[in-house]
């Protein structure tokens, strides 16, 4: 049976990375049932207990990496922003690494669905250049990823703009998400904030935008990478601006398709993740988005919702004015943005057909 490798962010807890993986796996078992499906993970265990029938290869141990590296037909790097500088240049090396060590092993490689940059060192910039050149094929999930990927000298493979892989994940309407939900109160709003430099205004802006813009509003808390996310979710909750709103704190590690379901039963989302903002945008959500990268502006604007702000620099007065735009979505308004959540969840699915086409190739 033809097998595939993924590396990426996986087993860290981030539950866009996870959703990015379960809804890729999706999307290449519906097209090849057969498929042996393997990821590169920090909790190996964990990997195989929330995606079934995907093996955990733990993804610091390099024997155990190069054996399957030698076993798969296929590596796919992706989703997610894997190849950037601005976290580190240790985690970008990593991911290059991989490509590299896939190559001089002469299996195929594509990157797959990322999100590409920023890129700012040059010597990153020649590197990443150089290595993806000797991939097979290149999907990137928005129009500035493959800008870039063509200014730093990427010639070769073909480059195609497809779309987020999560657009195209199935919601898991299940009892613990309706637990979660409270009574009848109106309107029902998710938050998923993040710490970033900068922002240590949010959780009061959000407060405040809250209360001038959705008063009443029943409030939930999305940390959607616990590690980092769950103490602003509770600087946010214990805000007094909140008090006696029943804001709560989502405290369950919910799976991705779960995450997806929780978010369609919203009215808005506040998002300063780019996972939360697809999360409500495959829920047919209008969402607010709180800016901290280029890559949520740019689906902000393909998706035409209400700009927020930035997250390192928060304004009260223009979130509560996003938010109601949001909130009073015209039917028209509404319709539009299906339309366009749509198309992206149509080329979501690009990105495994191309995979196959590269199995099938083989």
């Amino acid at each position: 049976m033809p097998r595939v490798l993924f590396s990426g962010y996986y087993g860290f807890g981030n539950a866009g990375d996870e959703a990015v993986l379960a809804a890729s796996v999706h999307l290449l078992r519906q097209r090849r049932p057969d498929l042996e499906i393997a990821a590169l993970s920090a909790d190996p265990w964990t990997t195989r207990r929330d995606h079934p029938h995907v093996v955990g290869i733990p993804r610091m141990r390099l024997p155990a990496l190069l054996a399957e590296l030698r076993r798969a037909d296929l590596l796919l790097s992706g989703g997610g922003s894997l190849l950037q500088d601005r976290t580190s240049l240790q985690s970008l090396l990593y991911y290059l690494a991989i490509l590299i060590l896939a190559c001089r092993l002469r299996r195929p490689a594509m990157i797959f669905a990322q999100g590409i940059g920023p890129l700012r060192r040059p010597a990153a910039q020649r590197l990443t250049a150089a290595v993806l050149q000797g991939t097979q094929a290149i999907t990137v999930r928005d129009a500035e990823s493959a800008a870039l990927l063509r200014e730093i000298g990427v010639r070769r493979p073909p480059l195609e703009v497809t779309a987020d892989p999560v657009f195209a994940l199935a919601p898991e309407r299940t009892a613990r998400v309706q637990a979660l939900l409270g009574g009848d109160a109106r309107p029902r709003i998710g938050i998923a904030l993040r710490p970033w430099p900068g922002d240590e205004g949010a959780a009061e802006a959000v407060a405040t935008a809250l209360r001038q813009a959705a008063p009443g509003a029943e409030v939930l808390l999305w940390p959607l990478h616990p590690a980092l996310d769950l103490p602003v979710a509770e600087q946010l909750a214990a805000s007094r601006k909140l008090s006696g709103r029943g804001a709560r704190v989502v405290r369950k590690a919910l799976r991705p398709g779960e995450w997806l379901a929780l978010a369609e039963r919203m009215d808005t989302v506040i998002a300063a993740r780019l996972h939360a903002l697809i999360f409500a945008a495959a829920g047919g959500v209008p969402a607010v988005a709180l800016s901290y990268d280029p890559k949520v502006d740019a689906l902000r604007r393909q998706l035409c919702l209400p700009d927020g702000g930035r997250l390192d620099a928060p304004d009260p007065e223009r979130l509560a004015a996003a938010l109601r735009a949001a909130l009073d979505f015209s039917p028209r308004d509404r319709q539009a943005f299906q339309v366009r959540v749509a198309a992206l969840a149509h080329a979501a699915a690009r990105n495994a057909d191309v995979a196959c086409g590269l199995l099938d190739s083989a």
